[in-house]
């Protein structure tokens, strides 16, 4: 009669162990949730216990979100269940998943966000559930914790979900490894290979000991007793599937101050744009940014600013800060940075109950900045000015004497974008009104303004622009889309005063040995009387009005704003209406006239 040996009462052992066995796990809602307060050893089964917690229905990116493990197995014995547990692997996935829309050709698409394993299998908690086994054994049931974090896929989101999937796996035992697995010990009773410190045997140095270091331990081979099914699996919950959603975009972008001299310095504007897809109340706890041997002057000082600041959906900040390197000699040998951001949201969920459920997010990303000082400030307009000298521009233009026109159409270089009123003087974009097929009439208030009081004129915009009856095969004229700039009236001292005569001289005959006075007060008061300027009329409130796009021969009606600041008679300059398609603009300066009465 053959005696079972220890292996193979070991290897029932387990296959007993793993048909009994079951992995399941959960995503509570509660953020702060503790196994042991939630699932505590009572009355009530373990299992009820487990079904009554309360779990998240929705995950957001840029979360780490705490997902418990729960490993149910028949046990009679603690002390066997936890030399178990020392040979149990559990790791968990958690993928990205576009569904298939009928509404859309392409297919479901998928990603890995996060892939880890539990490191410390030791750290559990363990709770006993007595006489719940159909043959009056107890079941043992252990709990384990481990943070996923939420990344952002490099897919196309569109509806996604996320799914999150765990195994658990019992590695095989080996009764000749008093030390465990996986601790690096060779097994006993294994034939070794060379001795490769047999040469240092007989060294007097050693005192008699003889080292010894078998070629195995060295051999770049891979040992051939590694099996692929070293692991075997536990059955268990296949995966949990939940919706999950964004809940903050950001996006930074940088402007060069325009000051005089001109500084490395960089301004940062930090957009944070709340998403609509969560229906409850967020809170901005932390905003930072860092930049190697640089500093960051916080730029919002606004009382509405302070952090951390409640937003909800729909919701756009913009933040403002300065960055100037430390060293301006360093800046001339390197001048690119990292810019760190990191920033922290709190979305409060359930704020309500013992077990609230605020998850937070972090954000955390680095973006290149570059501290070199631009050769031509105005590289930002449409198209290079040329060197102008009896202006006495503030900067030079690398384009010269010559009008290079850009071979890149206006509205896609710059789309919705206006031409400064500079640009627009060096190129003949300026056409007349006929030619630019827009009917515009002004309609003046028909109550009396008064100084320090709003007005408004009605705009009746009408696209005039008609396709070509004789060429049909000629495609629809496209619809514009225009914007409307007031123009205020010019300053008086914009020309040059005549400097009036010297009343140095004495007598009726002037010497022309001695020049005038470099300070003669019939000098200084003709400067001075001339020097005074008009006041502003009235201010325009509506800074950039849009209007269209307007298909041929539709119409559109719009408002201008204007705050009267002076008495009397005022107006405008002019009205200038650009075509953001096309960057021309016309000016109409038939405009209505404005009597602004006193109250007095």
């Amino acid at each position: 009669m053959a005696i079972p040996s220890q292996q193979d009462e070991a290897a029932d052992s387990d296959r007993a162990f793993l048909e009994q066995s079951y992995l399941t796990y959960i995503i509570p809602a509660a953020t702060q949730f503790v196994p042991e307060d939630a699932l505590q050893q009572g009355e009530t089964p373990f299992q009820d216990q487990l079904s009554a917690i309360e779990q998240r229905e929705q995950l957001f990116f840029d979360e780490t979100v705490d997902i418990y493990l729960v490993l149910r197995a028949l046990c009679t014995d603690a002390q066997a269940f936890r030399a178990y547990l020392r040979r149990i692997a559990v790791s968990v996935e958690a993928q990205v998943v576009n569904p298939h829309a009928p509404d859309r050709e392409a297919p479901p698409t998928s990603e890995t966000i996060f892939s880890g394993t539990v490191e410390d299998v030791k750290d559990v908690f363990v709770a006993v559930d007595e006489d719940t086994a159909e043959d009056g054994e107890g079941y043992v049931y252990a709990v384990w914790k481990l943070p996923v974090f939420l990344a952002r896929p490099r897919i196309r989101l569109q509806g996604p979900h996320v799914v999150i999937s765990a195994e658990a796996g019992l590695r095989s035992y080996d009764a000749h490894q008093p030390h465990g697995l996986g601790d690096g010990y060779m097994q006993s009773c294994t034939p070794s290979g060379m001795n490769l410190l047999e040469a240092f045997a007989n060294d007097p140095m050693l005192g008699g000991v003889k080292p010894e270091l078998s070629a195995l331990r060295v051999s770049r081979v891979a040992p051939a007793t590694q099996q692929r099914d070293a692991v075997r699996r536990i059955k268990g919950l296949r995966n949990v599937r939940l919706p999950i959603y964004p809940v903050v975009h950001t996006r930074v972008r940088f402007a060069r101050p325009n000051a005089a001299p001109l500084s490395p310095a960089l301004i940062a504007l930090l957009e944070v744009d709340f998403t609509p897809f969560f229906d409850c109340e967020a809170s901005l706890e932390k905003v930072s940014l860092a930049v190697t041997d640089s500093t960051v002057d916080d730029l919002n000082t606004e009382d509405g600013m302070t952090l951390p600041l409640s937003c909800v959906a729909h919701d756009h900040l913009t933040f403002l800060y300065r960055l100037a390197p430390q060293h301006l000699d360093v800046v001339s040998k390197s001048p690119n940075r990292d810019l760190v951001i990191n920033i922290e949201v709190m979305v409060i969920v359930n704020p309500e109950g013992p077990n609230p459920c605020t998850p937070r997010l972090a954000m955390s990303w680095t973006t290149n900045i570059d501290y070199t000082l631009p050769v031509n400030p105005g590289f930002g307009q449409p198209i290079p000015q040329p060197i102008q000298r009896a202006h006495r521009p503030s900067q030079l233009s690398i384009g010269g004497n010559i009008d290079v026109q850009s071979l890149i159409s206006p509205s896609v270089s710059r789309p919705d974008a206006l031409p400064s009123l500079e640009a627009a003087t060096v190129r003949p974009l300026e056409t007349s009104l006929p030619d630019f097929g827009i009917t515009m009439t002004f309609t003046g208030p028909d109550q009396p303004v008064y100084a320090g009081e709003e007005f408004t004129w009605s705009v009746f915009v009408v696209n005039r622009s008609k396709q070509d009856p004789s060429n049909a095969a000629a495609p629809a004229t496209p619809p514009r889309k225009l914007a409307l700039l007031a123009i205020p009236k010019r300053r008086r001292n914009e020309l040059r005063v005549i400097r009036p005569p010297s009343t140095a001289g004495h007598g009726t005959k002037r010497d022309p040995v001695i020049a005038d006075a470099v300070l003669d007060e019939n000098v200084v008061h003709a400067m001075q009387r001339n020097s005074v300027i008009d006041s502003t009329e009235i201010v325009c409130l509506s800074a950039d009005v849009r209007v269209g796009p307007l298909s041929p021969n539709a119409c559109a009606v719009v408002e201008l704003r204007f705050l009267a600041l002076q008495e009397g008679i005022v107006g405008l300059e002019a009205v200038r209406v650009v075509d953001l398609g096309s960057q021309e603009h016309v000016d109409i300066r038939e405009l209505p006239t404005v009597i602004v009465k006193s109250r007095g």
